[in-house]
């Protein structure tokens, strides 16, 4: 599909229907800046929603645990691959990008169909 812009007057609605579908997905948030590189916050973390709040500009990944905000957002770009996962690319008020990658949990044979 391709890499796409979203529109801020559309951040809402998209976070909306992402949400709807994230049974099950795990993600991972990764920092990337000229100044720290990359660092990673979440790794695999169960994710149960994700949230733009136009109000207050401020963009929520909530995850098991953990409550990632973005504030004051200057871009979004959303990704959706193949098998399945998606990722959110956020331009932050720092010019950092911030990376949230949303993927099915990986689904090993049982024990009894190895054998």
């Amino acid at each position: 599909m391709g890499i796409q812009r979203i529109d801020r007057s559309a951040w809402a609605n998209v976070c909306t229907a992402i949400s709807a579908n994230l049974s099950g997905k795990r993600a991972q948030i990764e920092f990337v800046s000229a100044a720290d590189g990359l660092l990673t916050e979440a790794l695999k973390q169960p994710v149960l929603g994700i949230i733009y709040d136009p109000a207050n500009d401020a963009l929520r990944i909530l995850l098991e645990g953990i409550d990632h905000f973005v504030f004051q957002p200057k871009e979004v770009y959303l990704d959706f691959s193949l098998g399945g996962d998606i990722s959110l690319a956020i331009l932050d008020r720092a010019n950092a990008w911030q990376i949230v990658l949303l993927q099915d949990p990986l689904m090993l044979p049982r024990a009894a169909e190895l054998a």
